[in-house]
């Protein structure tokens, strides 16, 4: 897991970018969104860019840091 202030999580946003996934902000919220057509019939389906996809919502922590999965700790090599 990687924790990231602010400025990382805007770093984090624009390196993960590209025609199926986007990460953008809700709010105080980073939320990762996959496109996925079974996003119409799951609980966190998101209808983004006229496609339906299953969005992760990633919310700030106490100590003011967002803790990034380790399945997207890649984008950061």
């Amino acid at each position: 897991m990687l924790h990231l202030n602010e400025i990382g999580v805007e770093l984090f946003i624009k390196k993960f970018k590209s025609v199926t996934k986007e990460a953008y902000w809700e709010n105080y919220d980073l939320v990762i969104w996959n496109k996925d057509y079974s996003g119409f019939t799951n609980k966190k389906g998101v209808f983004r860019q006229n496609v339906w996809g299953i969005a992760d919502r990633i919310s700030v922590s106490n100590k003011g840091t967002w803790v990034l999965p380790k399945k997207y700790v890649k984008y950061f090599k």
